[in-house]
């Protein structure tokens, strides 16, 4: 399967759900539900309803609820609003007067009290804006359970029709609610479920979306009223099987119409038992799927509190388990799942971005592009275009059922605000993008836009793989993956691919070499590769052919035939390649020149007219008996997966003077009106990036070197996670972002150094001067730094490993360690006080981690002055995140927190302590607070609280007096408490010694291990998952290792001398050629 799509139609790419992943993902929210609940796996029908469901009985709040608040934000502070964990795919901006973006964003209390303890302008909206949202006014919008509701309409139209309707329950909600399916199909009741084709139109997911429950609703009711009478309706009727899941999280949406909980996602799991729901409270039910349950933190998230927490396990939630029974049972061909509010036609593989997979055909078809998309005003896309998700519904929909499904993102408030210029509805009484307007005029009008594209889902289920567009497209029946330049060697062979129909036979691969006669050879079905697997395969696949003894200069057309039911022999669009001079026999490595001569960052002299460093590195591996070859990425572009890289076991990709791969048309970005550098690559990084990826995929070895490797530019958040390189939907202009940080422009993503690489992040390591190494296959390596004239060590990479955050027991896929560190006098707030190693303590969510020691002061008197002291260098979210430091009597409960004598501490309690929420989930700081209205009081059970907050500007001595504990022996805790949402860098420790007024009693700087101190756990009761460690510099790493790659954090030009290169390359080889 061809997993890249040019940059010129490639539009932004951040992994996100696709539509039927949304309803996964949705469903995911319940937890724990008994087995009774769970759907059939297949056999026999579902148990019919003929009763109206009665009302839900709703647990109380526990809180106001989420509000939609608006936030003028810089591009900075942009960065600060989506740590909190909402979803980037529903919040909505706009463009101020003063330049700066407004967002829209839902939030608790807690998230909104925590921008404005960081300086930002967050506003509510009114009562008066959330007209358009008001529950109680006569309109359209009506629960799901009780008298007169959603549900009781489902049953009664079963009823009307006996003949072509059926409603029966999936399954059960976690209040036991029955989530309702109608099945509407000819002779409803004597035709077995699956024996039609079938479509899934299912909505509501999430609790808010409101339009989305009348969409389906309205859809239903033109297949059913329009039996008998419309033509069109009644044939697809009789030769399909047509079913609706109108809401499918009931509990969730009822609970959208108590008062202030309008804008609740989730489904109603209590988290925490407490017997009210709370923004802690619920799972996101498109998270929750098991396939790729948890892949990482970035598409779905650990965490209750956060909007798309993904439940404690795969499948937890009794919503999920009905829709996976149920998608297993009817065996569906389509799945259309509808959302808001963003106005998209999601579709295809949402785990990782910039990921076409085959089955993508059949939904361009359907969808459209951004030139004529199936609904008016939507932007049809790959599902990991905003941003990335896992525990999807298009996942499971797609791998475990054979299913394909679409996203639809329905309208925003503020777009059918204005579709009449006379009707009381303005973009200013907007309640939120969710508010949609609660006029029938107006939602029959979001109805009407996107009924072509829902019927012709139904009207393509009969033959997928030939469908049914709205928007007069067709799927191909052959696709080449073209490519201009072959690295094969002199009568070597060269793959070429194409994406072809299943439902082909006879597929050949055909070509002519150098104007000759037409050759042909088979071709064979590629499986996907080590990560990419076999995604979106079920009515298209890749298959490859050889094109034997190809010889150097040879110029070889390529194209595909095969033979379709009713037409014939089909074939491709043709290409041809050239197979370039200079490859040796028997040569195993390329190196990747990619040193921008002809770029502007920096400006090379104008009559540079190839790489300047390329011949070092082909030294380099000669010395060590590796023969390379030398692609020149500014003469040739981007190399092809196949064409080039397949040719070679390794590649080394190296950037020499090039910071940047830019141009004079992006080397400055304009952002809200401000005007940055560093902010933007060219459309060539993409393809770069994305076409070693597939090499990686297929088994080949990297070393990515490069004092800027790795490095995303000074907007890598506010961006989404990457660097521009151009403008969305025209990925060939440079980017201009005027509204939007996180949309306007693509991106290049930093997943990839971060899941394929393993740098999570990359900070510059000033005062460098040499390279140490610090584990295998660096080990006893210690050579010096001088760069070069051109090239001064000035900005040297230095990584964080993906495994310091996503640690190998969970996340083994991502598995990376340092193996070398910087020499020289690196300083910084974190690297080590002193030495080489320290205690790390880099932030997560939810934390109490721990450093625990035992000191006997049974032989000293409170004269001896008794003092802990410590270097401690702290990045806390001021006021939220905390160090502490905690003693107690060994065998006794009185626990306190010391205050610092060098007056670094605080005594004032956390801002997150308001309203309980930090003491509920570390329930040990009740020793030290007591949650009070309207704040906390400073002191608990036991103790008082003393604690550090905020930046401390670097490495700072701290001292703990312990004279109070003299003639007793104590436990001391070095701890890092945070809350559930964002925060730091973190807290680190160095030079531990405790002190008497006869001097060092002992010392602890964990040079060579921890001493007297241990790695605790968590205190009781308490479910932090992550702790300290000893380590060396967090951000120190100069190399970064995983099973495929070496990313280096300097060019191997910037070595001293030749025989230090080969040193170096043969410590690269060890590790990836072994």
């Amino acid at each position: 399967m061809r997993r890249h799509r040019s940059t010129g139609t490639t539009k932004r790419v951040r992994l996100a759900t696709t539509g039927i992943a949304a309803l996964s993902l949705a469903l995911g929210l319940l937890t724990a539900a008994p087995a009774s609940t769970a759907a059939p796996a297949a056999g026999p029908s579902y148990p019919e309803v003929t009763s109206a469901p009665p009302e839900a009985k709703l647990p109380p709040a526990g809180d106001n609820g989420p509000q939609s608040y608006t936030i003028k934000a810089d591009s900075a502070q942009v960065k600060q609003i989506f740590a909190l964990g909402v979803d980037r795919h529903e919040t909505k901006a706009t463009r101020t007067a003063d330049g700066k973006a407004e967002l829209e964003v839902i939030l608790s209390d807690a998230q909104a009290a925590k921008l404005r303890a960081a300086g930002l302008a967050v506003e509510a909206k009114s009562q008066a804006q959330n007209r358009s949202a008001a529950p109680a006014a006569a309109g359209v919008f009506r629960k799901y359970s009780g008298p007169g509701g959603l549900g009781a309409e489902l049953v009664q139209l079963a009823k009307d029709h006996p003949d072509i309707a059926k409603t029966v329950s999936i399954g059960k909600t976690v209040l036991g609610q029955d989530i309702l399916a109608v099945k509407v199909t000819k002779n409803v009741r004597t035709s077995p479920d699956g024996s039609k084709p079938a479509v899934l139109y299912m909505s509501n997911q999430h609790a808010r979306e409101w339009i989305t429950p009348e969409m389906t609703r309205r859809l239903l009711h033109h297949y059913v009223d329009g039996y008998g009478t419309d033509a069109e309706a009644t044939r697809l009727v009789a030769d399909n099987e047509l079913w609706f899941v109108i809401s499918a999280n009931p509990d969730g949406y009822d609970w959208t119409f108590q008062t202030g909980q309008r804008l609740w996602r989730k489904n109603l799991r209590d988290n925490n038992g407490d017997g009210v729901i709370t923004a802690g409270d619920g799972v996101d039910l498109n998270r929750n799927f098991d396939y790729k349950w948890g892949y990482d933190n970035e598409g779905s998230s650990p965490d209750p509190l956060n909007e798309t927490y993904r439940g404690p396990a795969p499948s937890s939630e009794p919503e999920t388990r009905a829709i996976e029974g149920f998608a297993r049972h009817i065996k569906a061909k389509f799945v259309v799942n509808y959302h808001s509010a963003a106005q998209l036609i999601l579709y295809g593989v949402g785990s990782q971005v910039a990921t076409p997979s085959p089955d993508d055909e059949i939904m361009v078809a359907l969808a459209g592009d951004d030139a004529h998309p199936a609904v008016a005003d939507y932007d049809p896309d790959l599902s990991a275009e905003l941003y990335v998700t896992n525990g999807d519904t298009d996942g499971q929909m797609n791998e475990a059922y054979k299913t394909l499904s679409f996203t639809p993102e329905m309208s925003t408030c503020a777009t059918a605000a204005g579709y009449l210029p006379d009707d009381p509805y303005t973009v200013e009484n907007c309640g939120s993008i969710f508010s949609f307007p609660n006029d029938e005029t107006l939602v029959g009008m979001e109805y009407a836009k996107n009924q072509a594209f829902a019927l012709s889902v139904a009207k393509s289920a009969k033959d997928p793989d030939d469908p049914v567009s709205s928007v007069g497209r067709k799927a191909p029946d052959l696709i080449a993956d073209r490519f201009e330049h072959s690295y094969a060697e002199d009568h070597d062979d060269q793959t070429v691919a194409v994406i072809a129909k299943r439902a082909l036979t006879n597929r050949k691969l055909n070509y002519r070499v150098n104007g000759g006669p037409a050759k042909t050879a088979g071709v064979k079905e590629w499986k996907g590769g080590k990560r990419y697997g076999e995604q979106g395969s079920v009515y298209y696949a890749e298959y490859r052919g050889d094109i034997k003894n190809v010889r150097t200069g040879d110029r070889v057309e390529v194209w595909f035939t095969g033979d379709k039911a009713g037409t014939g022999k089909v074939e491709s669009d043709r290409f041809t390649f050239t197979v370039e001079s200079g490859i040796a026999e028997k040569t195993e490595t390329l190196v990747l020149a990619n040193e921008d001569y002809k770029g502007v960052n920096p400006t090379y002299p104008p009559n540079t007219v190839g790489p300047k460093y390329a011949q070092q590195y082909v030294d380099a591996l000669a010395a060590n008996g590796i023969k390379a070859a030398v692609y020149d990425v500014d003469r040739l572009g981007a190399p092809h997966h196949l064409g080039v890289l397949s040719h070679f076991k390794g590649v080394f990709w190296y950037l020499g003077d090039n910071r940047l791969t830019t141009d004079a048309a992006r080397e400055n970005t304009d952002v809200q009106g401000d005007i940055y550098q560093d902010a933007q690559v060219t459309p060539l990084v993409q393809d770069l990036t994305v076409n070693v990826r597939d090499f990686l995929n297929e088994g080949g070895k990297l070393a990515y070197l490069g004092e800027t490797a790795g490095y995303y530019g000074p907007l890598r958040s506010a961006a989404g996670g990457g660097i521009y390189y151009g403008l969305n939907g025209h990925p060939d202009q440079p980017c201009k972002v005027t509204v939007d940080p996180t949309s306007d422009c693509l991106i290049v993503s930093d997943d990839f150094t971060q899941y394929w690489l393993g740098a999570f992040d990359r900070s510059a390591t000033n005062g460098a001067s040499g390279v140490v190494g610090s584990a295998a296959p660096f080990e006893g390596i210690d050579k010096p730094l001088p760069g070069t004239a051109s090239n001064p060590l000035n900005e040297a990479g230095g990584f964080l490993p993906t495994s310091s955050i996503l640690t190998p027991d969970k996340f083994p896929l991502f598995d990376s360690r340092s193996v070398a560190t910087y020499s020289g006098n690196t300083s910084g707030p974190y690297t080590p006080a002193e030495g080489k190693w320290y205690i790390n303590g880099l932030h997560t969510d939810n934390a109490y981690k721990r450093l625990t020691r035992t000191i006997d002061l049974t032989g000293v008197t409170a004269a001896d002055a008794a003092k802990l002291t410590a270097q401690f260098s702290y990045d806390t979210e001021r006021a939220w995140d905390h160090a502490i430091v905690e003693a107690h009597t060994v065998g006794a409960e009185d626990w306190t927190t010391l205050p610092d004598l060098n007056g670094n501490s605080t005594t004032k309690p956390p801002t997150s302590c308001e309203g309980g929420d930090l003491v509920a989930t570390h329930p040990q700081l009740k020793h030290y607070l007591t949650v009070t209205t309207p704040k906390c009081l400073s002191t608990g059970t036991t103790g008082s609280w003393n604690a550090f907050t905020g930046n401390s500007g670097g490495w700072k001595p701290v001292a703990f007096d312990l004279s109070a504990y003299a003639g007793k022996k104590i436990e001391v805790s070095i701890a890092y408490v945070s809350d559930a949402n964002t925060g730091g860098t973190g807290l680190f420790v160095d030079d531990t010694k405790v002190v008497t007024a006869a001097g060092v009693r002992d010392a602890e700087a964990f040079e060579t291990g921890l001493g007297p101190w241990v790695l605790a756990g968590p205190p009781p009761g308490d479910q932090a998952l992550v702790g300290f460690t000893r380590s060396q510099a967090a951000f120190g790493s100069s190399v970064i290792a995983t099973d495929d790659t070496m990313l280096v954090g300097f060019g191997l030009e910037q070595l001293a001398t030749a025989q230090d290169r080969k040193v170096f390359v043969d410590r690269i080889l060890r590790e990836l050629y072994k």
